[in-house]
């Protein structure tokens, strides 16, 4: 009898606080459409560099909604924050990959064209320099990596997800289209990196994966025990003489796998 009435208590518990985390993510968006999107289109226009300011805040507070921490291994470049431009390479799991990232450092990010078709969500991606690409149309790859390659040259980081898709079980392997890009970056000199990072989650319910559905997933993340998010700096690469794409992608994908395969200290 006492189990049951606890069962119960901790069942009633968990959906007050899944309700108010809930209610608190929906109040978040609702601000953040309403006041801080027209603030970060003003800010955009006025100092760019200022406006990875209000994103990051964004991002911390639906993170913390979730019940996701992040926490970063490995050695960050004393830099990375600030000024120097890089091709930041990563594996993908979940939309909250973009979040820990952006709550990291400022970047602009490489999605899918279909991003900018979904309502609300379209209007945050825009504000934060999202660079789409169709990923059924290779004419389209030309004008993102020119893209890419612009926002790189501007100071900006870039993040790419070359794996295309979110991935359960660890890194896949990569496409190279987009590390054309680093053709190009050998050609402007020194200044410009490349950062792989691994990312891993501490929970099996972390993963957003293909086409599953995104509103379930996040009530998923508030039910279930909070989940750590587990950036891990690989060494950057170096950019002293040209390599091929494909050796480029193969090197960050080997990098990444490594990182993911080692033991957490």
């Amino acid at each position: 009898m006492f189990y049951r009435i606890s069962h119960f208590v901790s069942r009633g518990l968990l959906m007050v606080e899944v309700s108010l985390r809930a209610l608190g993510l929906a109040l978040v968006i609702f601000i953040a459409f309403l006041v801080l999107a027209p603030i970060q289109w003003a800010v955009l226009r006025l100092n760019p560099r200022f406006g990875w300011i209000l994103p990051r805040l964004f991002y911390a507070t639906v993170l913390r909604l979730v019940k996701v921490r992040v926490e970063v291994s490995g050695r960050i470049p004393r830099d990375m924050p600030g000024s120097l431009a890089a091709l930041v390479v990563t594996n993908h799991v979940s939309w909250t990959d973009i979040f820990a990232l952006g709550a990291l450092f400022p970047a602009a990010f490489v999605a899918k064209s279909e991003v900018a078709r979904w309502p609300i969500i379209r209007t945050f991606a825009r504000l934060v320099n999202t660079i789409f690409v169709d990923r059924n149309a290779r004419a389209s790859i030309p004008v993102t990596n020119a893209a890419m390659l612009a926002q790189i040259r501007a100071g900006e980081h870039v993040v790419l997800f070359p794996e295309a898709t979110t991935h359960a079980g660890g890194p896949q392997p990569f496409h190279s289209s987009h590390f054309a890009v680093v053709e190009e970056l050998f050609k402007l000199g020194p200044g410009y990196a490349i950062q792989p990072i691994a990312i891993r989650y501490s929970a099996p319910h972390a993963p957003w994966i293909g086409d599953d559905a995104l509103l379930p997933h996040v009530l998923g993340l508030m039910q279930g025990a909070p989940i750590t998010c587990e950036l891990i700096f690989c060494e950057p690469l170096p950019l002293a003489e040209p390599m091929p794409r494909r050796a480029v992608a193969q090197e960050c994908f080997a990098r990444i796998a490594a990182a993911y395969s080692s033991q957490r200290v």
